[in-house]
């Protein structure tokens, strides 16, 4: 009777155990589900710093580059290796007519370039180092500086700088935080340099802009991969959203200045404003987007910007 009765129990037992089993499962929290790894493409300077919110995420790799080529050759693919690409929007567009590969998701930055040189000098007379002549920074220049300057371009930004420090030409056309750390390294030799002309407001006065600036580098998302990233482009827009001293510090040091293009973390936190970084989404932007575009005489293409 004994042996009966354990039996009995046994089985009453075991449908009781299976019954828990069952309500706990149903009852308990779904497994996390899969972080899928992210790849990033982003050039150096101001584009690399308003991403840093994406760096301490799970699972993301991101490649820093100089120059647009690799840029340019990424997004023309079908099927890049890369899910975001941070390029300049006007690049992005150009080889979004050619591939369709990448959407444009949020514009980052909203330019940098600053006009630098001995205060009180009048710019109609002096002579001019600018960069950039057939990209961003000289098509920007040309469109809000008076017609007729003595402008002489250089290949780079930095080639600029050095005609600035050397004397070989009285003003400098340069982005932030590069145009900080020139008129620092001025004042170590001796020379006093200062911001002249702020090209962001200059162009909102001859746009009619509603805010100063205009959509220079922005977040292109691979075809299709908007679920896949949506965690990057949250991580990315919180950080800019939240940005004070003490998280640039924390992130600049942690990716290191060099490797971020910047001159260093002191000068790129203090110039973080001027360098213009929010994050806005390109249907939000759509208008911006469009008048900047004909500044390189370009349609916006349809279907660029992400629904």
């Amino acid at each position: 009777m004994f042996i009966q009765q354990v039996k009995k129990g046994s089985k009453l037992a075991l449908a009781a155990a299976q019954a828990f089993a069952m309500t706990a499962c149903s009852s308990s929290t779904p497994e996390e589900e899969t972080i899928e790894p992210v790849s990033i493409l982003c050039p150096t300077g101001a584009p690399a710093l308003s991403i840093q919110g994406a760096a301490d995420l799970e699972d993301v790799s991101i490649e820093y580059v100089d120059g647009s080529d690799l840029l340019t050759s990424e997004l023309a693919k079908e099927d890049g290796e890369y899910d975001i690409i941070v390029a300049p929007t006007n690049l992005g567009a150009k080889v979004y007519s050619e591939s369709e590969s990448y959407n444009l998701d949020a514009v980052l930055t909203w330019g940098n370039l600053y006009l630098v040189g001995p205060e009180g000098i009048d710019l109609k007379t002096a002579s001019i180092a600018a960069f950039g002549q057939n990209a961003v920074p000289g098509l920007v220049f040309n469109q809000v500086e008076e017609e007729g300057l003595n402008v002489t371009w250089y290949s780079s930004a930095a080639e600029a700088q050095q005609a600035l420090l050397t004397g070989q030409q009285q003003v400098a056309l340069l982005a932030q935080p590069v145009a900080q750390a020139t008129i620092a390294k001025a004042k170590e030799n001796g020379k006093e340099f200062s911001v002249l002309q702020d090209l962001q407001a200059l162009w909102q006065e001859k746009t009619g802009s509603e805010d100063a600036g205009y959509p220079q580098a922005s977040l292109f998302v691979k075809a299709d991969e908007q679920e896949k990233v949506s965690r990057v482009l949250e991580g990315i827009e919180t950080f800019i959203a939240d940005a004070d001293e003490d998280t640039l510090t924390s992130a600049i040091d942690k990716a290191g200045a060099d490797t971020l293009g910047l001159p260093n973390t002191q000068i790129a936190v203090k110039t973080w404003k001027q360098q213009n970084i929010r994050y806005v989404k390109g249907k939000d932007a759509k208008e911006d987007i469009e008048n900047f575009l004909k500044v390189f005489k370009m349609e916006l293409p349809k279907g660029l910007i992400a629904e």
